[in-house]
């Protein structure tokens, strides 16, 4: 469950465009290190699954303040997750990505950098509004999981397994097990609607589902209040720098295996360059 909320959570706040894209030197042909690989850079310790409505449901309410509903972000945010849904049901195991991913922390990232990361994480999800939360377990229920169960869902595969190693990492191991356990008690409402089959996450039912999955999700992580965003955003910044360019070309294989080249993945790599000018000025904008 966690995998598509650090898709959400590290596309929010990061600002590097590399992360959509790697250039080898020599201006060589541009490489795609997937959306995908870039959100899972921030995968936490929260496992849980996000999605709304365009339009809010009965007793569901939109802030009058949102940062995203009735704006370009809300618009490139759903068009990327109708681009993204084939390319989400596609994948048959998306551990051998989550796996490299996992050693490139291990590798390029000073540890304490790395934990730091994992905590402020943690501290920015645990200071998400429950009543955020409490909307978006509605939303999970009434619409992106309508209709669908683990008798009849596809799953992200693989995402069990790579939910398994990311929790026995160093990173994650290092928050307060307290934390842990508090943000687990937060999500578990949540979680709960989201159904699970053998053991990996069930995905949204239809291409209009993952529209207002992707549109929810940025609406849960800009409710992250400013102290703790900030503190987050340095971190991922921290941590980034310490990606090299070389660094993050050795992931792209994995990427490439996982989400292939085929016209379907560049059209999701195109809508993530699409968003990702919003979703930064969106965030400065959160954090000014």
């Amino acid at each position: 469950m966690m995998f598509y909320h650090a898709l959400a959570l590290t596309l929010l706040l990061s600002d590097s465009a590399a992360a959509f894209k790697v250039e080898p030197s020599g201006g060589k042909k541009e490489r795609m290190l997937s959306a995908v690989n870039k959100n899972l850079s921030n995968v936490l310790a929260a496992g849980f699954i996000s999605a709304a409505t365009i339009m809010p449901l009965p007793g569901i309410a939109v802030a009058a303040d949102s940062l995203v509903m009735g704006t370009p972000l809300e618009t490139k945010l759903a068009a990327f997750g109708a681009a993204s849904y084939p390319v989400f049901n596609s994948i048959t195991d998306v551990s051998p990505l989550a796996d490299k991913f996992l050693d490139l922390v291990d590798k390029k990232v000073k540890a304490p950098d790395a934990a730091e990361l994992a905590q402020k994480g943690v501290d920015g999800l645990l200071a998400i509004p429950d009543s955020a939360i409490t909307e978006y377990r509605g939303v999970l229920k009434q619409v992106v999981f309508s209709g669908v169960s683990s008798t009849n869902c596809v799953t992200l595969g693989g995402s069990g397994a790579a939910a398994a190693k990311l929790a026995a990492s160093p990173a994650i191991k290092s928050v307060d097990s307290a934390k842990l356990d508090a943000l687990k008690k937060k999500f578990t409402p949540a979680n709960s609607a989201v159904p699970i089959k053998d053991g990996n996450i069930c995905l949204p039912g239809s291409a209009a589902a993952s529209e207002k999955l992707w549109v929810a999700q940025a609406e849960l992580t800009l409710s992250m209040p400013k102290a703790e965003g900030a503190a987050l955003v340095a971190s991922i910044k921290k941590a980034g720098l310490q990606a090299t360019r070389p660094a993050l070309i050795s992931v792209v294989p994995a990427a490439e295996s996982v989400f292939s080249k085929n016209a379907e993945a560049l059209k999701m790599k195109a809508a993530g360059l699409d968003v990702e000018p919003n979703v930064i000025a969106t965030v400065k904008a959160a954090l000014l």
